[in-house]
């Protein structure tokens, strides 16, 4: 079966990341792959998944050349002309914009396509909403990571949804010789006795404001407290500023964008995700499975697919509308009980392990994928 991947980039999102786990995982004897990605080869190389994606063997890797927002005839005529060169039998997209340009692709090219663009649990926007509406009745499949990616936007449910949690690599978390010690001499986190620590693009999506409104609680109450801002974007400058208004400056490390999130997670005494939650709702989150994965308790907004992941005083915590009281109460109760903060890493390394089976999820697709091409 020949099968197209088309995503708008190769960059350390979650949703490039799966991608790749995904088509690392498809048996090459079942399947030809191709991954198809906006923009030029020129921009990509060095970035993101880049390198990843081009030493595995058995995948094409190209470029559909876009150049800017408004540049849209060229980049789908290059995408029906890949699909007529390749012999695609399915197209599977990721993210909404490759699926809205796969979608137009795949009816005018009569190539089956499964969407997987829906990650989060609303929509920020009247075009997001239209690109919903359309997906579900323009795709063979459309794919949420989460129940509530779909409960929170159809009154009712078409027989082409389908919802797959993301899955997990457990061997990435994998304790690595040296590693930490590392880690603690380049980010010089030797003078904090205990970390809590957030990985989140630093974007409006984001509600590091509150992240930040605990960690002055905190340390106020355990000066030796460190905190660790894991991800970049177009935010640091304000919320640098921020920590300096607070008084944090020598408790609060930007780590930036990392390659090695994996391991600093695993570091952590606590992890949280605070969403902005006036804008938009988590799907699955990967930094929560991420962090659960690592047997590391969580604190995070309740709402969309979080819940799915973990419960309330299980595995962590969730707070509601990121409440800085109720948050920093969650917080330091955690960093002051061993034995809680223990109990419910482990437990939540436990149900990483069984729910969220990268095998799993391949098993899925696969299954879509069958569906849609009946005897191959």
């Amino acid at each position: 079966m020949r099968i197209l991947f088309l995503t708008p980039s190769l960059g350390t999102g979650g949703a490039e990341r799966q991608l790749l786990q995904l088509v690392c995982r498809l048996d090459p004897r079942r399947y030809q792959i191709t991954v198809a990605a906006f923009g030029d080869e020129g921009r990509a190389a060095g970035r993101g998944f880049y390198a990843d994606m081009l030493a595995l063997p058995h995948v094409s890797l190209r470029f559909l050349g876009r150049s800017g927002r408004y540049d849209l005839l060229g980049p789908l005529l290059r995408l029906m002309r890949l699909l007529r060169e390749q012999r695609i039998d399915v197209m599977h997209s990721f993210l909404n914009l490759a699926s809205m340009f796969g979608m137009v692709a795949g009816r005018l090219g009569g190539v089956p396509i499964v969407a997987s663009a829906i990650r989060d649990s609303r929509d920020i926007s009247v075009i997001y909403r239209c690109c919903r509406i359309a997906e579900a009745w323009g795709c063979d499949y459309l794919v949420s990571n989460s129940q509530a990616g779909f409960d929170n936007r159809f009154k009712h449910r078409r027989a082409n949804f389908r919802v797959i949690g993301n899955g997990l690599d457990m061997s990435r978390f994998a304790r690595r010789a040296g590693m930490e010690e590392r880690l603690v001499a380049e980010l010089q986190l030797g003078r904090f006795r205990q970390l809590v620590g957030m990985v989140a693009t630093l974007s409006v999506l984001k509600d590091h404001e509150a992240f930040l409104s605990v960690a002055a609680r905190v340390v106020a109450a355990r000066p030796g407290t460190g905190f660790l801002v894991i991800g970049d974007g177009p935010k640091r400058a304000e919320l640098e500023a921020l920590v300096d208004r607070l008084g944090l400056r020598e408790h609060v490390v930007f780590a930036g964008h990392r390659d090695d999130v994996d391991a600093l997670t695993g570091m952590l005494d606590v992890a949280c995700l605070f969403t902005n939650f006036r804008v938009i709702t988590e799907g699955l989150p990967n930094a929560v499975m991420e962090a659960m994965a690592c047997g590391v308790p969580v604190v995070a907004t309740r709402g969309g697919g979080t819940p799915e992941l973990m419960t309330d005083g299980v595995e962590g915590f969730l707070v509601t509308d990121n409440d800085v009281a109720e948050s920093t109460a969650r917080v330091l109760a955690l960093l002051e009980d061993e034995t809680l903060r223990r109990d419910m890493g482990e437990k939540g390394r436990q149900r990483a392990q069984t729910q969220f089976s990268l095998d799993a999820c391949v098993a899925a697709y696969e299954e879509l994928y069958a569906n849609l091409l009946p005897g191959r």
